[in-house]
């Protein structure tokens, strides 16, 4: 699944890539999928691109936003794709659930594994669009302080049920992460993932903090997780701590035997000691 460090190296390599080639094609995906979300048919997915320039790729939490000049933007990310940049038709994947190809014999593939989004957007309706409308401060900008995070937790009532994990990654979560590194992100501040967000101290807080800012910045600069591809079908370069090749190890930090549980749609990694 795409986070935010993935998002932001397939942005950047989108940009380098792709900036100033014309489309001369834009197919809305050849194989049926129950879980890729589009935006308009295809024929209008081919009549809008056909002709038009790719701009700059950005970043946005856990999605990419290509500019398609002048004035539509493609949204990916935000689930399972793979979105990979292809010199020839040699490579192309047999399915897929959007091809650009460019005037230049090269071409983009976004395939959707699980579930995903390959939207096409006018400009205009960004702003108000559920996925991509609203913004937050990402763990890598200088405002995400730890006074910012602090007050994510003023949504919390007395006796609230959340759990940390669902406070992290749904509600009021935070901008790019998702359950891949949310493993990682409690192994270090040493925090079960179905402990209730209302329930850490302040300290807590601040070590919740920490492993956010730290984790999500290495893999950022490694260029995500080595179990996800970016545009040239090459892995990252982070080794996640906790993941299911860690299921039964001892812990790095205690010895104990790695533990999983189904928890909120997905399995969570944990040292049953560490983490209380």
């Amino acid at each position: 699944m795409i986070e935010l460090p993935e998002a932001l190296a397939i942005a950047r390599q989108m940009s380098r890539e792709l900036k100033g080639k014309r489309i001369r094609e834009g197919i809305r995906g050849n194989s049926p999928h129950k879980f890729a979300f589009y935006s308009r048919p295809p024929d209008e997915y081919q009549t809008i691109l056909a002709g038009k320039t790719m701009g700059e790729a950005t970043d946005h939490g856990g999605e990419i936003l290509a500019a398609v000049e002048p004035d539509h933007v493609l949204v990916l990310g935000c689930g399972g794709e793979r979105i990979l940049l292809h010199k020839d038709e040699s490579s192309l994947p047999k399915k897929h659930q959007l091809l650009l190809s460019f005037s230049d014999g090269t071409f983009l593939s976004v395939t959707v594994q699980g579930w995903g989004a390959a939207l096409l957007l006018h400009k205009s309706e960004l702003h108000d669009h559920p996925l991509v409308g609203r913004r937050q401060v990402s763990p890598l900008d200088e405002g995400f302080t730890f006074e910012r995070f602090q007050r994510l937790f003023g949504e919390l009532e007395e006796g609230d049920s959340r759990s940390v994990k669902f406070f992290a990654v749904s509600k009021p979560g935070i901008w790019g992460l998702g359950n891949g590194y949310l493993q990682d992100i409690l192994f270090r501040a040493k925090i079960h993932p179905r402990r209730r967000a209302v329930s850490l101290d302040d300290q807590e807080k601040r070590a919740f903090y920490e492993a956010v800012k730290g984790t999500i910045r290495e893999a950022a600069e490694l260029g995500g997780r080595d179990t996800e591809r970016d545009l040239y079908n090459c892995p990252g370069r982070y080794v996640r701590t906790l993941d299911s090749r860690t299921l039964g190890r001892p812990c790095p930090q205690c010895g104990t035997a790695i533990e999983k549980i189904f928890y909120l749609g997905g399995a969570s990694y944990f040292c049953p000691s560490c983490q209380v």
